[in-house]
């Protein structure tokens, strides 16, 4: 890796004009000097595209695709950069140092593949969402074969994974990919660092994939993903509607 290495953001959008300025606008601010946003819009009609038009240094495309997997697939091909990033349209940077601080953390461990930091959650208006405490930290990567541990939009990944390597996101999954993503690349041996740092907020409201995606839908990708990996089913559900929702009530209360 260079010794300034060039970080590709990818975002893929579909009708998000309401909160596309906020990302737009945390990943512009920026400290690290050597980032590229890459959107891929799937066709919006909301006014996605003219705030896309008038985005000082965004490169952007739109049209059709198989949902936000396959478009961030096609971001990443259009990506030069030697670290690959991911921020949803409705999500942002927590600060202006996030890459830069992931980055040194590159740096300063050359043996690593992946590196992922914290996240906490933001209400529509962005402001801190007392309601949801944040994941325990350190997180365990190994707890992947449970439940989706390290958080897509506050982690940085090397390139040649994606590139030389074959290590594509899963275009045909709609809620799990980036847990099936990360879980295959730990399976293959890939090195994670966990950097505690809170690098990305993640937005809760109504209009959000994960509050759109019904149970059942949910239900069906994690089975696929458990058999694809021989994974326990029981064991994800339990994670997923029980153990995590639990502690993080638990967590939120303490926080009040």
């Amino acid at each position: 890796m260079p010794l300034r290495p060039l970080v590709s953001v990818v975002t893929p959008v579909r009708n998000g004009a309401r909160f596309l300025p906020d990302c737009l606008q945390s990943v512009r601010s920026q400290t690290w000097g050597a980032v590229e946003h890459i959107v891929v819009d799937g066709g919006s009609t909301d006014g996605t595209l003219a705030l896309l038009a008038g985005a000082p240094g965004v490169l952007w495309v739109s049209g059709p695709d198989g949902g936000m997997y396959d478009a961030l697939n096609r971001g990443f091909r259009l990506a030069h950069g030697d670290l690959l990033a991911y921020q949803n349209a409705d999500d942002r940077y927590a600060g202006p140092e996030a890459l830069a601080l992931a980055v040194r953390h590159f740096q300063e461990h050359p043996e690593l593949d992946v590196v992922f930091g914290d996240f906490r959650w933001i209400d529509e208006q962005g402001r801190p969402d007392a309601r949801r405490a944040p994941r325990p930290s350190p997180p365990q990567v190994s707890d992947l074969r449970s439940w989706s541990v390290v958080p897509p939009h506050a982690t940085l990944v090397r390139a040649g994974l994606v590139r030389a390597e074959g290590f594509w996101l899963d275009g045909s999954l709609r809620y799990a990919g980036d847990w099936e993503w990360f879980l295959r690349l730990w399976r293959a041996g890939k090195r994670f660092g966990h950097l505690p740092a809170v690098l990305a907020e993640f937005r809760v409201h109504s209009a959000a994939q994960t509050a759109r995606t019904g149970l059942r839908a949910k239900l069906r990708e994690w089975r696929r993903i458990c058999r694809r990996h021989r994974l326990s089913l029981t064991r994800v559900l339990w994670h997923e509607l029980l153990w995590q929702p639990l502690r993080a009530r638990v967590r939120a209360r303490r926080a009040w």
